[in-house]
């Protein structure tokens, strides 16, 4: 029977000012983490804001990598750079869009990896779970 329910841990501790430490339990990583100075806080932190894009980003791509693997399509390389776009909607701030731009380079035709790509791209969890709009911008390259 397969797992329908799994739960995901992590603590802060405030460490003053707006700052804290964010630890990954299972994992027992720590970082460090803090508003963002465009809203009073702190410069070379990492803030919420980052993490969430980087979540849509990072999950893209382990998407992607299973996909891969189950295809039996040998990567060569990857790489992706993410970009989320905040805004004002009625008074409030929200990300109304991330972009996700990969890099990915495989010994596949372009039209089987256009096809991997799309079917990570739906089957993206955490892109899955967000109301923000994820979008993917791939560049591809055979060999």
């Amino acid at each position: 029977m397969e797992q329908d329910k799994w739960l995901y841990h992590n603590t802060l501790k405030w460490k003053g000012e707006k700052k804290a430490d964010l630890r990954f339990i299972e994992s027992k990583q720590e970082i460090e983490v803090a508003t963002p100075p465009e809203f009073g806080g702190h410069e070379n932190i990492i803030s919420p804001e980052d993490l969430f894009v980087s979540s849509a980003n990072v999950c893209y791509m382990t998407t992607l990598l299973g996909t891969l693997k189950n295809m039996g399509v040998e990567l060569i390389s990857y790489e992706s750079r993410a970009e989320g776009i905040l805004e004002t909607v009625d008074k409030m701030k929200i990300f109304t869009k991330i972009i996700i731009r990969p890099k990915i380079k495989a010994k596949e035709t372009e039209e089987k990896i256009r096809m991997i790509l799309n079917h990570a791209e739906k089957r993206c969890l955490v892109a899955n779970s967000m109301k923000t709009q994820v979008i993917i911008e791939p560049e591809i390259e055979t060999a």
